[in-house]
């Protein structure tokens, strides 16, 4: 018997991220990112990461990819 609150979680519309612009010149400010480089003390610190101000791809897509090599 499935229960009142499972048939609920089904009806649920799951989160779709709006677009991600793959370009680095454009600022999208509805996504809260920050448009500015971190402060010179968290540079020092940073060693290879530049993309630490935007949030990650939400499709994921060098991971779908590599996957879809390895599998085939």
């Amino acid at each position: 018997m499935t229960k009142v609150w499972e048939k609920n979680i089904r009806r649920v519309v799951p989160y779709v991220p709006g677009e991600q612009p793959k370009a680095a010149s454009v600022v999208k400010l509805n996504t809260n990112e920050n448009p500015y480089p971190p402060s010179p003390k968290v540079e020092e610190m940073r060693s290879r990461i530049d993309d630490l101000r935007l949030y990650p791809d939400p499709a994921a897509s060098d991971l779908v990819n590599a996957i879809a090599t390895y599998t085939g």
